[in-house]
């Protein structure tokens, strides 16, 4: 997961899954789409790294992610987001919510087709 969300920062621990969009049974064959949700346990660096990086803005209600993840995210959080933060994970490149509970230090992560951002350098 540290591949396709380096601006998570250090995990603790992620619960993940992923999931083919539609039936599959195109006439014409071609790429599937891909859900991946996620929840996702920051360090307590990370976490403070990502509350001063960005600005942040409540968010009521529960982040939606796939049926098998929803265990994982935490009852009663503080969740906040940020439209900079999620332009910084996405590259606008796919699209995807990132909902963090600093409290927790919880980030819950719900994507469409995500892609491992361009490397920085080198062969």
């Amino acid at each position: 997961m540290t591949e396709y969300f380096p601006e998570f920062g250090a995990l603790q621990s992620v619960v993940w899954k992923g999931e083919v969009l539609g039936e599959g049974r195109s006439a014409v064959p071609g790429p599937s789409d891909l859900r991946v949700s996620g929840v996702a346990v920051l360090t307590a660096a990370a976490a403070g790294e990502l509350r001063t990086a960005y600005a942040w803005q409540d968010a009521p209600g529960t982040p939606s992610v796939l049926a098998d993840v929803r265990p994982h995210v935490p009852e009663s959080p503080r969740w906040q987001v940020s439209d900079a933060f999620t332009s910084a994970v996405t590259g606008e490149r796919y699209s995807g919510s990132f909902s963090v509970d600093f409290t927790r230090k919880v980030v819950v992560f719900d994507t469409r087709n995500p892609e491992k951002p361009p490397s920085s350098g080198g062969a």
